[in-house]
């Protein structure tokens, strides 16, 4: 009977069922999806956690959840994160209960047209159809500004074609609905517009100084990398001048400092485990996961990176 007991005890210990369990904030479809699913995985199988996405419109839906400590973890680019912590923009409350937890990857992002499409630069986007409004998700119409402004433009001149959140910006330009959608290097939709449009392009940003400031008034902390043609770069025929910010994983301040260093730890230790999930993580660097990015980092995380030898402030 003894024997039985320390059996039952024992497969209660191992059991998946009885770890903590967290919530990860996320989009319901694209490249943050992607990146959530495998931080999900990889948390989950190596971490003795047990992390669950949580998909929503958007941050902006997300951030005031975790914010509130209503789900632990988060997951948006940097400037979105600028924008929440602060309340602006896209946020009208502050969420100042917001901290990172790890600096993920760059994110090489830019407009797709069809290949074949007579559209050869933004400018050329003046009077035609592009996606607006973005009511479920205002990151949307933060980024698109931000494109338009590199070449001297606003909204007022295009068409604009209302779309709620990303999934319906996707359909919208599958459908021809709108001549360009905003997309990742490495996102899965690239792959799909391949097959039903024969071919997309990413339109060059325009690297000029002016030209960068303009843009980053509307996208902070991003900056500009050529892309080379490559295996995993559906769009890039050419070398491409793109925008790239980087994508940060964030955590409520007042989760537990082991539960945010398991996740950290999990992070640093399986790069492969992680590549493994998505080509979105093809330039994930352990080294580079206390980057600075100019938002309080969690202390769980902090001490992670500084046994590490990785945490440089």
């Amino acid at each position: 009977m003894k024997r039985l007991a320390g059996l039952v005890s024992l497969f209660l210990c191992i059991n998946p069922s009885s770890a903590q369990v967290v919530g990860l904030g996320t989009t319901q479809v694209g490249a943050t999806f992607q990146l959530s699913t495998g931080i999900a995985k990889v948390v989950s199988d190596k971490s003795g956690l047990q992390m669950r996405t949580q998909p929503m419109a958007g941050a902006a839906q997300y951030a005031p959840l975790v914010n509130r400590g209503d789900i632990e973890f988060g997951i948006s680019n940097v400037p979105e994160l600028h924008y929440l912590v602060r309340g602006e923009v896209i946020s009208e409350r502050p969420n100042p209960e917001l901290r990172m937890v790890g600096r993920l990857v760059p994110w090489y992002n830019g407009l797709v047209v069809k290949k074949d499409s007579p559209i050869r630069s933004l400018r050329d986007l003046r009077g035609q159809p592009v996606p607006a409004g973005f009511s479920g998700n205002p990151l949307g119409k933060v980024i698109i500004t931000g494109y338009l402004a590199n070449a001297g433009m606003t909204y007022e001149d295009t068409r604009q074609v209302p779309v709620p959140a990303f999934p319906r910006m996707f359909d919208a330009f599958k459908q021809q609905q709108t001549v360009a959608s905003i997309a990742v290097i490495g996102m899965a939709q690239l792959k799909e517009w391949e097959s039903v449009l024969g071919g997309v392009r990413f339109l060059p940003i325009d690297p000029s100084p002016g030209a960068i400031a303009a843009t980053s008034r509307h996208i902070p902390h991003s900056y500009v990398a050529e892309v080379k043609p490559g295996p995993g770069k559906t769009g890039i025929d050419t070398p491409t001048p793109m925008l790239v910010y980087d994508y940060a994983l964030w955590a409520n301040a007042r989760v537990a400092d082991d539960a945010v260093g398991k996740v950290a730890q999990a992070l640093f230790d399986n790069p492969a485990d992680l590549k493994a999930t998505s080509p979105l993580w093809a330039e994930f660097d352990p080294a580079q996961l206390g980057r600075d990015v100019g938002i309080q980092y969690h202390p769980g995380a902090i001490k992670v990176y500084q046994a590490k030898g990785i945490w440089k402030r």
